[in-house]
Formats: structure tokens, sequence, C-alpha cells
């Protein structure tokens, strides 16, 4: 049955040898959309970043001007090292914990669907909310600092969120908690997808789990693990709701990142121009990431 259904998917797709007309058919209204909801914008990214945009008025084309305002700036620097910081943390952690969690939780035993579902659960809660409460627990009032205040584990109140040093790891701490579950669940599916013949031949070969773990589970989910940290790096370099809702970038520009900053220039200082450039930038940061990181995986996976 399978056989014959491929040999009719097969002579709807090709004719004599060719690719028949109809796979492009299918393949338009997907092209579309992504024209309309992605390429046009971009491309009217591209060229606001060039032009001095101003409200009811003509746009001034004004040449690399808007880049050079940007790369110009401090903040800029700072929030671009706060996103690579951000990005490296909120991207290892999760990925590490969702997969030894996955692989911990890759039995079928009573009790692991409810464990996996409420690992899981800070995924659904919406990134405002998740803030919100965040700032509920870690401000100068909040509930961690009345515990530690009473117990005697600290004679004052902690500034969690007013701290230069300590706002950005608390942020951190957020997406940490609410990304792990997503990265649990992709891997997850990853690992059952891997053979119980594999694992029964490490034990045949005496493999402890931790050379299991090392030399069977981490090399086969390697498929999944590419596609959680592609998500992370866009996540990292697009992010904006978790930082400001918590600190809005403060204080002293101390969790600034770049969707923080992109915002900033564009809808408080109404920079147009210089906010496109900032989308700009991004966009080609997050190609950059994706390309020079298949291209590692790839030649890794090949070597």
């Amino acid at each position: 049955m399978i056989a014959t259904i491929r040999e009719r998917v097969l002579d709807v797709l090709t004719d004599s040898g060719r690719i028949s007309l109809k796979l492009y058919l299918y393949v338009v209204p997907a092209l579309l959309l992504y024209a309309v909801f992605m390429l046009y914008p971009l491309a009217e990214l591209f060229l606001l970043s060039f032009q001095n945009f101003s409200l009811g008025g003509s746009n001034e084309w004004v040449g690399l001007a808007n880049y050079q305002n940007v790369l110009s700036d401090p903040v800029f620097w700072q929030a671009a090292q706060n996103t690579l910081v951000y990005g490296v943390v909120g991207i290892t952690v999760p990925v590490v914990l969702g997969l030894i969690i996955a692989a911990m939780l890759n039995v079928d035993v009573p009790g692991s669907t409810t464990v996996r579902s409420i690992i899981f659960t800070p995924q659904i809660v919406p990134i405002v909310v998740a803030g919100i409460l965040f700032v509920w627990i870690f401000n100068n009032n909040g509930i961690l600092n009345s515990v530690l205040v009473g117990t005697g584990v600290v004679d004052s109140r902690i500034r969690w969120l007013s701290s230069p040093v300590l706002a950005l790891p608390v942020v951190l701490l957020m997406v940490i908690w609410k990304r792990t579950g997503y990265y649990m669940v992709i891997v997850l599916a990853g690992l059952q997808s891997i053979p119980d013949e594999v694992y029964d031949a490490a034990k045949v070969q005496g493999k402890s789990r931790w050379q299991t773990f090392r030399h069977v589970t981490v090399p086969m989910a390697r498929s999944a693990l590419v596609i959680v940290v592609v998500l992370g790096i866009i996540n990292a370099v697009k992010s904006f709701a978790s930082v400001f809702v918590m600190t809005e970038g403060g204080p002293g520009h101390a969790t600034e990142i770049l969707g923080t900053y992109f915002y900033k220039q564009t809808f408080a200082f109404f920079n147009y121009g210089e906010g496109a450039a900032i989308g700009f930038i991004q966009f080609l940061i997050v190609l950059v990431l994706t390309t020079a990181f298949f291209y590692v995986e790839g030649e890794f996976n090949v070597n």
C-alpha cells in the first residue's frame, strides 16, 4: 500500500522524469505569503535604514549616516555585549538542562508524562506574565526579599532588579526557567526516535550510563540539538519583552539588549532611520550566526 501511495505521489509531482507544474502550484501560496510578510518588509527595512524618515513628511536619503550614528553610540555596544551574554547563557543553559532532563524522562514509567507537563508549563505562560511574575518575586518588596529578611539570611533587602550587577542574571534566570521545558520537548522528540536496539547494543558492549549518554544519546539527538540552538540564536537576538517588562533595559543600560535599544530609538526617540538600521543589523547578526553554526556543525558532522 505504501508503495502504491509513493507511486501516485511521484506521478503527481513528476512528468516523464521532469518536475510537474503541479509541484510549483502547490508551493506558490507559501511563496506569496513569504514574499508579502517577510521579503517585502525586509526590503522596506533595508531602504528605510538609508533614510531620515519623518511622520507626515518626505523621506530624506542620508546614506550610511544612520549606521554611523548607531555604531558610534556606546549604548549600542553595551546592548550588543549584553545580547551576547544573554544569548550564550540563554542558549547554553536551557539546552544543556533540556537535554539532561529529556534523557532522564525518556522512559515510559508512571508519572513521567506528568513531570514532562510540569516542566513544559513555563513555556505556556506568556512572556509578559512571566516577566511580571519574576518582578513580583525579585523586586525590593518582593517575596524573595521578604523570606530572606524574615528568616534572617540577610539583614537588608537585596536590590535584585535595580542593581547593575544582579539585574541581568535575574532576567537570565527567567529566560532559563521559561525556555528549558520548550527545548526539552524538542530534544525528547529526537530521543524517542532513537531505536531501542542501539541502547541494547551499548549495554551488550558494557557501556556505562555516562558513556551511553555521551556516545549514543548526544550524537543521535544532533538534529534536535541543531534545531534548538538555531531557535536560541534567533530568540536571543530578537528578544525584547523579557527584558523590557522586568527592567526596561536598566539600571543604567545594565540589561540593555538590541531589542530594547531598537525599541527606544524607534518608538521613544522617533529615530526611525536609526531604528531601521538597528533592525537590519539584527537581521545580519542572525543570518551570520546561523550560517556559521550550520557550516561548523556540517563540518563537524562530516569529520
